[in-house]
C-alpha cells in the first residue's frame, strides 16, 4: 500500500509560487485559485494590477506608487512579474515604488504574434513606464532573459536608469550551444524542452536547473502544468528563443555602453547560468568585485528560494532613501 502524503495548504502555495515562476497556469484551477490570492493580497497592501491595450498589445504591470525610489523586477522567460516576485514583493513594496512588469507573452502581457524580439520587449517595458507616468530613473533589475531586456532597456534609455542589476542573466556572454549540451545531458532534446517543457520529465529537469533544491510536486500537478501552462504557449515562447539564436551572433558581438553603475547577483550553483557567464561580464564590462554578490546553496531564482535573502540584498545595493 503506497503511502499518501498530507498535502498542506503552504504547500500548496509553493508549488504554486513555483509554477507561477516557470509558465502560465492561468487554465489549471487549482494554481488559478492560488495566483488570484496573491493579487488579492497585493490589493491589499496596494499593489494595483494594472493593463494597457493598444492596437498592437496587451500589457500587464503590478504597481505601487506611494513616493519612494521605483523599483522594477523584470522577471525571467515564461514567468511572469508576480509569478517570480510575490513573496519578495510583499515586503519590498514598504520602501520602493514597485514595478513588476509581464514581459511580451509571458504572464497576462500578449502580442501581435509578430514581435518577439529583444527591442520590441525593451520598447514593451518603456511603453510600460511611460504609461504610469514614470519620469525619473529608476532602479532596475533583470533575471535571466529579463536581464537580457534590462541589459538594453539600460543601453537605450539611460537617463530612466539609476543603477542596473544583471540577475543570473547571459546578456551577451553565453552560447546557446552551451544550453542544448547542457538539456542533451540531461536527457532533454533542446534547451527549448527546458524553458519550455512538453513532458513531466522535462518539466522535473527544468525545475532542477531553476532550483537549488525543488519542493516535491505531485505528478497530476505536473501534468497540468505542461499541458495547460507551457505546452499552449509554446507556439508565443519559442519564437522569443528562436529570435535569439537567430541572432546570437549579433549579441555577442555587441559591447553594451553602460553610464550607471552595474551590480551582478549570482546562485553559485547555477548550471543553466554558470558563475564563468558572470565572471565574463564582469571582466568584459570592467565591474569592481564591491558590486558582485554570490549566493550560496542558490541556483538559477534563488529569489524565489529565499525570498527574504533577495530582500535584503536588493535593501541593501539599492538604497531606498536617495
Amino acid at each position: 500500500m503506497k503511502h499518501i502524503p498530507v498535502i498542506s495548504s503552504a504547500q500548496v502555495r509553493q508549488w504554486a509560487l513555483y509554477s507561477l515562476l516557470v509558465g502560465s497556469i492561468a487554465s489549471c484551477k487549482l494554481l488559478g485559485s492560488v495566483e488570484q490570492i496573491m493579487i488579492n493580497k497585493f490589493a491589499k497592501k496596494g499593489i494595483e494590477g494594472k493593463r494597457f491595450v493598444s492596437e498592437d498589445a496587451g500589457r500587464q504591470v503590478y504597481y505601487k506608487a506611494h513616493g519612494k525610489p521605483k523599483l522594477v523586477l523584470v522577471h525571467g522567460f515564461g514567468a511572469s512579474g508576480i509569478g517570480q516576485y510575490y513573496k519578495s514583493a510583499l515586503q519590498l513594496q514598504e520602501d520602493y515604488d514597485l514595478i513588476l512588469p509581464d514581459l511580451l507573452y509571458c504572464g497576462r502581457s500578449m502580442g501581435d504574434s509578430v514581435e518577439f524580439s529583444i527591442d520590441g520587449q525593451v520598447e514593451h517595458l518603456k511603453t510600460i513606464l511611460d504609461s504610469l507616468g514614470v519620469a525619473e530613473p529608476v532602479y532596475l533589475v533583470g533575471n535571466s532573459y529579463g536581464g537580457i531586456v534590462s541589459a538594453y532597456f539600460a543601453e537605450y534609455y539611460p537617463e530612466m536608469v539609476d543603477k542596473l542589476v544583471i540577475y543570473d542573466s547571459p546578456i551577451n556572454c553565453y552560447s546557446l550551444g552551451y544550453a542544448d549540451s547542457l538539456a542533451v545531458s540531461l536527457g532533454v532534446p533542446n534547451i527549448d524542452n527546458i524553458l519550455s517543457p512538453t513532458t513531466v520529465y522535462e518539466n522535473r529537469q527544468s525545475f532542477d536547473l531553476i532550483f537549488f533544491d525543488q519542493p516535491w510536486i505531485p505528478r497530476v500537478i505536473r501534468k497540468n502544468l505542461v499541458n495547460k501552462g507551457s505546452v499552449p504557449m509554446r507556439g508565443y515562447q519559442i519564437p522569443l528563443l528562436n529570435h535569439l539564436k537567430e541572432n546570437e551572433a549579433d549579441y555577442k558581438a555587441h559591447t553594451f555602453d553602460f553610464r550607471m553603475p552595474v551590480y551582478l547577483v549570482w546562485g553559485d550553483s547555477d548550471r543553466l547560468i554558470p558563475l564563468s557567464t558572470m565572471r565574463c561580464i564582469q571582466e568584459r564590462y570592467h565591474i569592481p568585485d564591491e558590486r558582485v554578490t554570490i549566493i550560496p546553496k542558490a541556483a538559477h531564482a534563488f529569489n524565489v528560494e529565499y525570498p527574504d535573502q533577495f530582500v535584503e540584498y536588493i535593501r541593501k545595493t539599492l538604497p531606498a532613501v536617495r
